[in-house]
């Protein structure tokens, strides 16, 4: 019989744990069993070594790649620090199989689980805890997904690919700062790191070519910082995002990426010397990864299909379709009002919603009970003038970027508009199937070949055990 916590807060002591490996990539097929394990590793950040969570002992776990159409059985053991579920961020999976805490029972320490996930649409995709990601996120456990297309058309013309993670932890005394195991540590909003990483590296070091066009995979697993990246010396262009490629590919000096979000980014590297991948913000500037572009040129040359901005027929037709639906005029505008106590004195407090000034929520204090009315604007549609929610009620928020829809495609802010719609993405589903050229950096820098999951015969959906 285990013993249970001895304390109130995560272990990070690193005596007597193994040493953290290099991420692999991983090429799975329809029908591949594939086995993730959960465990607590060390890792060098910088001066420190720290006690961190790993899936397969790397941190990022491993990149996934698989066919689209594919179906692909993978065998989750936890033997990390607490109860685990694994989500897969944005693919489109069956609800028992999702990895949210509603949807299976979550695995304890020492049990396992067997997943069955299927990958319909192309792109980037991540997978994650769903139970105490402030913590077991944070600590390591977070892994990328490419969905290669059927369609060989789906994408623009690339010579390479490169899949990178952007995070953050906060190091203290040497050791990642602690958290509580009873309760969600700054749930409301979020713990910024003060040391930066790049696909798991503090200082991450890449290499170009002249010429070359390198395609990004960019996923921000931060827990609450938000990625502003640009590339000064190079161009990019915004290709893809959360649910695949853009309606309309737009040439951008920067992309702005909230926690969980994903862009696909295509660079040129026209001339040869050091360049910094950055994270740009008002205050100041922080370097991401060093990228030394040498004088070779490469071969083929795509330069000229690169200056071609593409546009998505299907996503622009099906925009059109909606159009009179997304033009219309509001039926009915409600007001959802989050109040937190901060040691406010009792009384009458007014909230305006900022996108709807005319509508106005009222907080009364009423013989010792509290009451919310939400005032609306006489409008035809507007049948209820009085919303009231259940006395005492209240909801505490974390704080989410503006204009964030859950798994969706999102806006790259240009430097030439801050306000220029967002792209939309599209997921394609058939097409002819095509090889690709795949290079990946740390496969690449070791000079091996992304090794294969084993392959097995279908076996029937399974539960835990």
């Amino acid at each position: 019989m285990t013993a249970g916590p001895t304390t109130d807060t995560f272990p990070t002591e690193t005596a007597g744990l193994p040493a953290g490996v290099d991420p692999e990539l991983v090429e799975v097929s329809d029908g591949d069993v594939f086995e993730l394990r959960i465990a607590p590793v060390t890792k060098r950040l910088g001066d420190a070594t720290v006690r961190m969570l790993a899936y397969n002992g790397s941190i990022p776990g491993p990149t996934l790649r698989v066919r689209q159409g594919s179906e692909v059985i993978v065998n989750v053991v936890n033997e990390g620090d607490l109860e685990a579920t694994v989500h897969w961020h944005g693919v489109r999976v069956e609800n028992r199989y999702d990895g949210t805490h509603e949807t299976q029972a979550p695995m304890q320490v020492g049990e396992s689980f067997t997943y069955r996930v299927q990958f319909p649409d192309p792109g980037v995709y991540w997978y994650h805890p769903h139970i105490r990601e402030d913590y077991g996120q944070e600590l390591g456990l977070y892994g990328n997904i490419v969905v290669v297309p059927t369609d060989p058309e789906y994408w623009p013309s690339a010579n390479r690919e490169l899949t990178l993670t952007l995070d953050d932890v906060l190091l203290e005394d040497g050791k990642i700062a602690s958290f509580s195991r009873a309760e969600t540590t700054h749930v409301a909003m979020g713990r910024f790191g003060n040391t930066l990483l790049v696909a798991g590296e503090p200082n991450l070091s890449l290499s170009a070519q002249l010429g070359e066009v390198v395609r990004l995979y960019l996923t921000n697993t931060a827990n609450t910082r938000v990625f502003n990246v640009t590339l000064p010396g190079a161009r990019m262009k915004l290709v893809g995002g959360d649910s695949g490629r853009c309606e309309q590919e737009q040439f951008v000096d920067e992309v702005l990426l909230a926690p969980s979000e994903r862009v696909v980014v295509d660079v040129l590297f026209e001339e040869p010397g050091q360049l910094m991948l950055e994270h740009h913000t008002p205050e100041r500037t922080y370097p991401l990864a060093e990228i030394t572009v040498s004088g070779d040129r490469v071969v083929p040359s795509l330069g000229q299909l690169y200056e071609v901005l593409r546009s998505n027929a299907d996503l622009a037709a099906e925009r059109e379709r909606i159009a009179p639906y997304l033009d219309a005029e509001p039926d009915k505008t409600l007001a959802f009002v989050a109040e937190m106590d901060m040691g406010r004195p009792a009384g009458a407090v007014v909230y305006a919603c900022p996108m709807h000034p005319e509508v106005v929520s009222v907080r009364h204090e009423i013989g010792g009970h509290s009451r919310d009315d939400l005032h609306l604007p006489d409008a035809p549609g507007n049948r209820e003038r009085t919303a009231r929610p259940m006395p005492e009620m209240r909801h505490e928020t974390a704080a989410v970027p503006a204009r964030r829809r859950s798994d969706r495609s999102r806006s790259a802010r240009t430097g030439a508009s801050r306000r220029r719609q967002r792209p939309r993405t599209s997921r394609q589903r058939s097409g002819p199937r095509a090889a690709r050229r795949r290079s990946w950096p740390r496969a690449a820098r070791r000079g091996s070949r992304p090794r294969t999951a084993r392959r097995r015969s279908r076996p029937r959906a399974q539960g835990r055990r």
